[in-house]
Formats: C-alpha cells, structure tokens, sequence
C-alpha cells in the first residue's frame, strides 16, 4: 500500500493510507455479498446476486460505504506493520476518501520523557527526632485510660469528668438551619486542650455543679473548618448532671504491663517513642518525597499525545470513585460536598494524571506483587480469601505492580536527592520491554506483543501518562 506518515504536535502520527486492490476488491466482493442477502433483489435468491447487479440497484458508492466497516480495521492494522509504527493507545479515523480509496489516521505515539539531569537532583532531608515531651504525653494518654472515677459533691475543677447535655443553635433557634447540636449524657474531661464541642467551651463549665445549667455565647474563630461558621456566634446551653473526680494511678512496671505487651515502665517508654518515631518518620518522608517529586517534575519536559491524559484522568478517577465507595460515599456525593462539577474536578486532577515516570530500569517481581495481595488480604479476616480471589486477576496484579514499582521509584529518587550513593542503572536497550517479572508463567507471547510502554511491560510511575495501546482505530469518520 502507499503510505504517507506526518509527524503532528504532541506525539501523534497521520497515516494517509491509500488502500491497494489486495485489500480493496476482497472487501468489495464480501460487501456485495452481505448487501445481497439483506436486501432483496428482483429475480435473484437471497445471497445469489451477482456484484453487477448490486452495484446497478444500489451504486458503486454504496458498496463502497459497506466495505469500509471491516477494511478500515485490517487497513490500519497492515499500515502499522508496513511502517513499523507501535501505537500508545487507540487510533483514529480521521478522514475517508472513497475513490480513489484513501483513508486517514490518527495515531497517539508513546509519550517522550525528558527527565534532565535527575541524577544530579538534590534536597536538604532532615531526619525527625522525637520529643521526650511528645513521649510522656502520649504515655500519660494511656495512664489516663486507668484513671478512677469518682463521684463528688462540689464544683467542677479541671481534671474532672462532667456528665453534661449540651444544647447549641446560632441566631434565635427558631429555624431548623439554626440549629448546631443537641448532644446527652456527655462525659467530658475538663482540659483546657479540649475542642468539644468547640474550642472556648471547658471555660465555662469549669465551677458547675451538678443540677446547674449556664448559657453562654461562643464565637468561632476566623480560621474555623467548618467555613460557614467562621467568624460565627453560637448560643450554648449546657445542664451538668453529675461530676466525678478523676484519679491517676501511680506509675509502677505493673502498670505498664498492664497497659500491654511491655516488661517495665522503661520497656513502655522506649516502645512508645519507637513508634513516635516510625510515624514522625513516614511524616517526613512523604512530605519529603512530594518535594522531590515536585522538583523532578519541574525540571521534566513530556510530550504525549492529548487522548493519553484522557485515558490518566479517567484512571485517576476510577481510582478516587472506588476509595470513595470504601468510605460508603460515590464521586456524585464527593462533587456535591465539594460544589464542583465533573468537569471542574477532571481539570484540577491533570498534575496528578501527568505526575507518572519511566526510571532507572526498576522491575517488579511476581513475589512481590503475591506479598502485597496477601497483605492487603490478611485484614479481612474470614474473608480473606475472597480478597486474594478478587485481587487475583490481571488488572488488579498489574495495579499492585504498579504501585509497587511506584514505590521503588519514589525511594530511588529520594536516596539520589539525599546524595547516598546510588549506583547507576544498566543501560536499557531502545525498544526493550520491561515488565513484571513472573517465572512462574510464560510471557513470551504477551512480550512478543507488548508495546515498550504498554501498561502490561512498562515502568510508567510518576512522570509519564499510561494508556492501552491497540491496533485498531476507536472511531471512524
């Protein structure tokens, strides 16, 4: 066939194909075939009409229109073998010319990433220590659940616990929308650190008895979650029904061992700052990680073509629909709490669509992605197994590897930003697939067939948009 390619702006190829008679006249024929049958023609049994006869009851034009439903797909597909052109993701039909025969295509190419001098990427980092004031509060937060309660026949002191009803509504309480809260039985430790129900409120039941109710006005402040309230006054009532004295138990090696797996109130303290210090530390090195991750993306040039972030954006809101689904909530709730349209939010996700990156010849082995289904499963409990079962398939290991392979490159580009010594990767040869490694099936069918940045061989993680390439065009014109 002739064939004439054009390279477009963002990683597109128009292929203008001019379709010979070894592919033309076989569609034709099958064409006036199928037209025989489905039409009836005079003098002729379904099916027996010869080509002349068609092309006299319908036009050549026609026959022409017919044939184009199934050339247009073997047409692309032998224009991509003849021109060794791999696509990224569907192509498209851009234009038909009927005759001569000429059809146009559209075809997205694999994104270009140009990730500059990454190696030479560099970020102060540093490691967070932990407070021994930050560690004897959270281990007075657990003598704090062995406190004593006691009921008593006085004020309130701080310290206490007050069994309270709380009342609140804002303007004169008359309307629904004013209404705030109307809470019973509350047992409320009066700490002057207490946010409940908002801050200022332990203030002013400090000194109540029980039987006694005060009411009192609360402004919120300028800086207040909740936006509506900001700035704010809130008329409360509170009615305290009891008041119990909260007594500490001294801190002995019994204690902390009964507080859990600890052998001394030393053993306590030092596990209760071990694991101050592993969550400070994944702190650090997520919000760490997002700076480098920022910088390489500043100094990254990509070019894709325009159908990739589609395909990213709709992946990334697969992603956040099924999280929200988790939490009982759809991406119609998710929209409406946040006042934004689909469109709105499609927009707003493009940095994170195109925060994906082809690095350092990192791979994925089948172990790995079997650690990972297992610990996603164990949770579950009894139903564990059906975890595994439902994480078993294609997609969701491709996923796991995916994240995983995220991972590794996340850590990579934190230890170079670092300065540690990272050793160079080994040269990848252009053209060489790279993928999830799995000895224990054969993937010589599916390498033979992948496409170097087919999601199913690649190493796309935090630069480069992913998409499913194919050999056939996604719409016809």
């Amino acid at each position: 066939m002739k064939i004439e390619t054009q390279t477009l702006d963002n990683r597109t190829l128009k292929l203008t194909v001019e379709v010979d008679d070894a592919h033309l006249q076989p569609a034709l024929k099958a064409a006036a075939r199928k037209m025989a049958k489905d039409y009836r023609i005079p003098g002729f049994r379904p099916g027996k009409a010869p080509y002349e006869v068609i092309q006299r009851q319908f036009g050549e034009n026609s026959i022409y229109q017919a044939a184009l439903e199934g050339l247009t797909q073997t047409v692309y597909k032998a224009a991509l073998e003849q021109e060794k052109v791999e696509p990224y993701a569907p192509g498209e039909l851009e234009d038909v010319q009927l005759k001569p025969m000429v059809l146009t295509y559209v075809v997205p190419l694999a994104p270009a990433v140009e990730l500059g001098d990454y190696r030479a990427l560099r970020l102060p980092f540093e490691p967070p220590a932990v407070t021994a004031e930050s560690v004897t509060e959270r281990v007075e937060h657990l003598r704090e659940h062995q406190a004593v309660l006691e009921p008593v026949e006085r004020p309130a002191q701080l310290g206490d616990v007050v069994t309270l009803d709380v009342n609140a509504f804002m303007n004169t309480g008359e309307n629904p929308s004013d209404f705030l809260l109307a809470d019973k039985d509350v047992a409320l430790v009066l700490d002057e650190k207490a946010e409940w129900p908002v801050p200022g409120f332990t203030p002013h039941v400090i000194g109540i008895a029980a039987g006694e109710t005060r009411k009192f006005d609360l402004a919120f402040a300028d800086d207040y979650a909740n936006e509506s309230l900001r700035s704010q006054t809130a008329h409360f009532e509170a009615s305290a029904k009891e008041v119990k004295a909260r007594t500490l138990p001294e801190w002995t090696d019994d204690l902390a061992k009964s507080l859990g797996d600890y052998e001394s109130l030393d053993d306590l303290h030092a596990k209760v700052r071990a694991d101050l210090q592993k969550v400070a530390d994944r702190t650090v090195e997520r919000d760490y990680a997002d700076k480098v991750i920022d910088q390489l993306v500043a100094q990254t040039t990509i070019s894709y073509p325009p159908v990739l972030l589609e395909h990213e954006l709709d992946d990334v809101l697969t992603d956040l629909d099924r999280r929200l689904r988790e939490q009982k909530l759809t991406l119609e709730d998710y929209l409406k709490i946040q006042k934004k349209t689909k469109e709105q939010l499609r927009e707003e996700t493009k940095p994170t669509a195109e925060a994906r990156v082809n690095l350092e010849g990192l791979t994925i082995d089948a172990q790995e992605v079997n650690q990972r289904v297992e610990a996603l499963s164990l949770p579950w409990g009894d139903r564990a197994a059906e975890m595994r079962k439902a994480l078993a398939s294609e997609n969701s290991r491709q996923m796991l590897a995916v994240d995983l392979l995220t991972d590794k490159a996340v850590a990579r580009l934190m230890a170079i930003a670092k300065g540690e010594d990272v050793p160079a990767p080994a040269p990848i040869i252009e053209g060489e697939a790279v993928h999830v490694h799995d000895h224990d099936h054969d993937h010589d069918h599916d390498q033979a067939n992948a496409h170097p940045h087919d999601p199913a061989a690649d190493l796309s993680t935090i630069v480069e948009p992913k998409a499913a390439a194919s050999d056939s065009p996604s719409a016809e014109a």
